[in-house]
């Protein structure tokens, strides 16, 4: 399958485009600095922009069976690169006639607010406010798409082994507040196959 990973040097897409290659798909990497991009080789095409300029969205977008966003920032500044964004990305593929869409959000975004814990929505409320603001507009926007979406929202992203072991539903509450970026890398890649989420907004914990 041809897949075009958009984030692909975050830890969650950095991830996606390592088992997407190890799983035989052809891999369209749209990455701002390619140095930093650690995954390369057979399988891979590297394309350098700006997610802000519609010709280098385009140019990931061309002939891919399925977009996978990971967009996000690296700080707390108030951003809203994940919104515009994937704006940029649904009128590209609609421009192209790309129909599946998966993007990874967030616990806690959307109908998934009551499922967390006090303690969770007062961090979401004080500390990642202008995040979640983010996160909420860029799921609006996907839901409103007409495309075949699915909306991922990991419990808490850590940098640790694929485990294959984990609990996906939506709006189900978290064991724990963490899940590996391998196994929301591994949950993806699966359903790319099955289809069983698509139109779902869906929680993955362990």
């Amino acid at each position: 399958m041809k897949l075009a990973i958009f984030g692909a040097t975050g830890g969650t897409g950095a991830e996606l485009v390592k088992q997407a290659i190890e799983r035989g798909h052809s891999v369209t990497a749209f990455v701002r600095n390619p140095a930093k991009l650690a995954n390369k080789g057979e399988g891979l095409t590297i394309v350098t922009g700006d997610i802000y300029n519609l010709t280098d969205v385009e140019r990931s977008i061309q002939g891919q069976d399925t977009v996978i966003c990971t967009l996000g920032a690296r700080d707390l500044k108030k951003t809203m690169i994940r919104t515009v964004g994937t704006v940029n990305i649904i009128n590209t593929m609609k421009k192209n006639k790309v129909r599946r869409l998966i993007v990874v959000s967030a616990m806690g975004v959307g109908e998934s607010w009551n499922s967390l814990s006090m303690v969770n929505k007062l961090f979401f409320a004080i500390l990642l406010k202008s995040t979640r603001e983010d996160h909420e507009a860029q799921e609006a926007t996907v839901k409103e798409s007409g495309l075949d979406w699915t909306i991922i929202r990991p419990s808490g992203l850590v940098n640790a082994p694929r485990t294959g072991v984990y609990s996906v539903g939506e709006n189900i509450r978290a064991k724990t507040s963490q899940i590996p970026r391998a196994d929301v890398a591994d949950l993806i890649l699966n359903d790319l196959e099955e289809r069983a989420l698509v139109h779902k907004a869906i929680t993955i914990t362990n």
